[in-house]
């Protein structure tokens, strides 16, 4: 079995979408203490720095009100960093200097930065070296204690997969979805309507414009927030039964309201879904050839009509993509031609409909865009062979399920044995 995805996908936090946000305002930096986790210390100087880093990289809209309602949450990710990072101290797991820039490397590689110029880049942002450091080192620190202590236990037997791959053989037709999940857990003394809140306005940012990913890696409390939410693929019977009732009736690319389930709510975003052991229509590859007749939208409507007429002439006329060529030279502009083969869920929303299911050889109805009247024909069709999970697909599912849950008890076990002291409100 490859190796897990939580541990194969190190987040080295894509985490910084600042570079369009522009620098982020911030209130001035407060001396004093926010919490004290066992022996260690979380300044509130860490959490206003940490509240500035999560508003730019989720790419939100900085506010004195943002940042007030965000420290609260931010606050109690910053303690579970504390925490993973003293776990790993406990077992002797440390974190060089050498790890820290080698990670400061992969940020840079990642966002366009200039090798070495992460400081300056964090500077022209109004954000602190060393919060940025901090998040790193608890990353680090936390894949170190998943990788030696928690994936060791993880065993999936070839019993277990034959009878998974025998499970999933049963299942044709049922759906699999793609999600990504934030995760916020209960605590001791939060009060679940101030916990619902918190998840609700994480989706209400998302569903204003933030990306779901950033959103995850600097507010969820998942297993899976390193990776910015992504759980893989997942049937309805491996979700708790709230999370599914919820995932069905997703559209691909929706966010769920909050879902109190397993201890917490869960924010839920179906990227994808598919039916076991049948075709995905997205994923059919198309030889697409196509004549773009230029009409601004703006045009009078004596113009729109000649050119639909145009459009509607030539699908009533061209047969076959000899004929099509020859349509494209008389045409003579630019955006008119072969465009190859394309896969159908790669094409513009719009455009899917008119050549999804077209006779080879015939003209599609028109399409108009910004730019104009569409036609196209389809000179070869390729149609995905129906889909059914492999034997690493299935080991990996096992196994995953697994990692993640052996990191959620280890996590609540280390915040219920903790002494928690919480500073500020």
């Amino acid at each position: 079995m490859k190796a897990l995805h939580r541990i194969a996908s190190l987040a080295l936090f894509a985490l910084l979408a600042l570079t369009t946000s522009g620098a982020v305002a911030q209130a001035p930096a407060q001396q004093g203490i926010a919490a004290v986790v066992n022996e260690d210390i979380v300044t509130l100087f860490d959490l206003d720095q940490r509240v500035a880093v999560a508003i730019g990289s989720a790419g939100l809209r900085d506010s004195a009100e943002l940042r007030a309602r965000l420290r609260t949450q931010v606050l109690r990710t910053l303690i579970d960093e504390t925490l993973q990072i003293a776990e790993a101290r406990r077992l002797n797991l440390s974190i060089t200097a050498a790890n820290i820039e080698d990670a400061k490397r992969v940020i840079e590689t990642r966002n366009n930065i200039a090798r070495g110029g992460l400081a300056k880049f964090l500077s022209d942002q109004g954000l602190n070296e060393q919060s940025v450091v901090r998040q790193i080192r608890a990353e680090l620190s936390w894949n170190r204690v998943v990788t030696v202590a928690l994936v060791p236990q993880v065993k999936v037997s070839e019993q277990e997969i034959d009878a998974e791959v025998a499970r999933l053989a049963q299942s044709n037709g049922k759906f699999r979805y793609l999600l990504s999940e934030i995760f916020l857990p209960a605590e001791t003394n939060q009060r679940d309507a101030d916990l619902r809140a918190q998840a609700q306005r994480l989706g209400d940012d998302i569903r204003g414009g933030a990306q779901f990913a950033a959103v995850a890696r600097q507010f969820s409390r998942g297993s899976s927030a390193f990776a910015g939410g992504d759980i893989g693929w997942v049937m309805e019977e491996q979700m708790a039964p709230e999370l599914a009732l919820v995932v069905r009736s997703l559209n691909v690319g929706a966010v769920s309201m909050p879902i109190n389930a397993g201890g917490g709510y869960y924010v839920l975003q179906v990227r994808d879904k598919r039916q076991i052991g049948v075709s995905d229509a997205n994923d059919t590859r198309l030889h697409l050839k196509q004549i773009a007749l230029p009409l601004p939208t703006t045009a009078p409507a004596a113009e729109v009509a000649r050119t639909e007429a145009r459009a509607q002439s030539i699908a009533g006329t061209v047969r076959g993509c000899e004929q099509m060529d020859s349509m494209i030279r008389e045409v003579g502009n630019p955006q008119s031609g072969d465009l190859g083969t394309v896969r159908v869920g790669d094409l513009p929303e719009r455009f899917r409909g008119a050549v999804a299911n077209i006779e080879i050889g015939r003209v599609s109805a028109q399409v108009r865009s910004d730019f104009g009247v569409h036609v196209f024909m389809v000179c070869q069709r390729d149609v995905a062979a129906a889909e059914m999970p492999t034997r690493e697909e299935a080991a990996q599912t096992i196994g995953q399920q697994r990692l993640d849950a052996l990191e959620r008890r280890l996590m609540r076990d280390l915040r219920r044995n903790a002494n928690i002291d919480i500073r500020v409100r």
